[in-house]
Parts: C-alpha cells; structure tokens; sequence
C-alpha cells in the first residue's frame, strides 16, 4: 500500500536511517475538531515501520467520518464504548507489536522527525527505557504559543510537587516498560500519566530527556489541563498519597512539596526556561 507520506508527496529526498518498528496509540472521544490534525501529524512523519491504532470511545461528534477518512493507513482502529482513557489506552496496547510506544492523545500532534530522533536516541541510549523532550504549547487553532523547556525526570520532584511535568506528546517508551509494569491504571481518569511515571521509577526503569521539541500540547477549552483543573489536581494528590513513603508525616510532606519545588524552579532558570521563545509556523 502507497505511504501517506507518499500519497501527500511529502517525502524526503535525504535516506532513511535504520529504524525500530514504533507503535503510536491514539485514545479520542469527541475531539473531531483537533483529532485531524494529530492523525495527519503521525502519519506525515514518513516513518517506515510505523503502527498507528486509534481507540474511539464511541465519539458523537464527526470524529469516526474523521477517523474513517485515513483508514487506509491505519494498523488498527475501533469506535466502542471504553470505560475512559486510560482504558482506552490499554486497549491499544493490547494491539500494538512495536519495540517503541508512543501516546498521542487526539488533541496534541507531534512535530517533524521526531519518530526518527527517538529512534536514534534509543539506540545510542540502549539502558534507557522512557525518553522525554521538550514540547510546545499550541492554542486551538494550532498557533504555537510557547515552549515547555523542563528538567529531566526526577522521581523525587515528581512525587513531592505533585506535578506531571512532562507531556506524552512529547515522550516515548520502550515496549519492555509495559511488559514490566503494566499498562495505565483504569480507575484515574486524569493521573493516570502521573501514576504510570511514578510506578516506572519506583520499578527501576531508566529516564532519558532531550533537548529537542517532539511535541505540542494543545491548551483548549474541553481540554482536561483546562476544563477539569480541579479534578485533575485531586488525582495528583492522590496519587501522589499511594506513592508517598509509608508513616511520613503532614510536616514532612508539607517541607517536601515546598524543597523540591524551590529545586525546580532554580534548574528551569539555569536552562533558561523563562525566557520567551518565538516559532511562527502553525501545525
């Protein structure tokens, strides 16, 4: 079957580096007004060995005649009642053969070249089982508003901020990281990424970051950053609870969250991550 690369006429005329086979997962439901975008965003990566697998958790809106339009270049897709995203994901998982995972939710995109820059980093990083990069934010219309340059993965920050720092559009994982831990916890609904990172490390799974943007996390109205924010910080806490040591104290807890939230602040600083940065082009 002709490439979508090759069926839009978008390819390179530099050759193409050796590559792993790389699962894309896309969990949606509802997001017909973005989820274009994200599929076109895979597939015009020009990436050989690719899987992309949609689970649509039964979406009323245009989604499936969105769907349904790039079906020819799709491993696997279904639209069925799920029991939310992180279902969803899991789902995907089930179907998906490659030695590398990426989750995509249908409202961000990656950006260009970045399946073939985690492949490169992972074989030149083979005790590195997730890797991260910087991302950007994007409003609804897919204008690039700021970038998100983090610190690496840190277990210890993670846990005490409470804070998901990293976005999976811009991250991707070794096959053996679920074959180790499993997949995404079914009863969060927001924590879940927060949760499964928090298990990673606990598990000891090594992290990777780049200094390169994989991704762009678009902010929106019926985004769950945006539209849920309340819910999705009781999830943070919660989870962050079940992770935490067993017998700590409130005092402990409460010198911890402001320590490790200090640390972060200063490294971010350090990187120059407060300072603006500009990029006109739109996805």
């Amino acid at each position: 079957m002709t490439s979508f690369s090759e069926y839009c006429k978008t390819e390179s005329d530099s050759p193409v580096p050796m590559t792993r086979r790389m699962s894309i997962i896309t969990p949606s439901f509802n997001q017909g007004e973005y989820i274009e975008p994200t599929i076109r965003s895979v597939l015009n990566q020009g990436y050989p060995d690719l899987e992309y697998i949609i689970v649509d958790g039964g979406s009323t809106d245009n989604s499936v005649s969105v769907i349904r339009k790039y079906a020819p270049w799709l491993t696997y897709w279904v639209s069925e009642k799920d029991r939310g995203q992180s279902h969803a994901f899991n789902k995907g998982l089930e179907k998906a053969t490659g030695e590398i995972i990426g989750w995509l939710n249908s409202d961000d995109v990656y950006l260009d070249r970045c399946f073939f820059q985690a492949s490169e980093y992972f074989e030149a990083n083979p005790a590195i089982d997730i890797v991260f990069s910087d991302y950007w934010y994007i409003d609804e219309w897919g204008k690039f508003l700021r970038r998100r340059k983090e610190i690496r993965f840190l277990s210890g920050v993670y846990l005490w901020t409470r804070n998901c720092y990293h976005a999976n559009c811009a991250g991707f994982f070794r096959r053996r990281v679920f074959d180790t831990i499993g997949g995404l916890d079914e009863n969060l609904q927001f924590g879940m990424d927060y949760d499964f990172y928090l298990r990673a490390a606990k598990a000891g799974l090594k992290f990777g970051h780049q200094r390169q943007n994989w991704g762009a996390y678009r902010l929106h109205g019926r985004s769950k950053s945006v539209s849920a924010h309340d819910l999705q910080k009781k999830d943070a806490i919660l989870v962050s609870t079940r992770h935490q040591p067993l017998g700590i104290s409130r005092f402990g807890v409460w010198w911890r969250r402001r320590l490790f939230k200090v640390f972060r602040l200063g490294w971010k600083l350090l990187l120059g991550s407060y300072f603006p940065a500009r990029k006109s082009s739109q996805t």
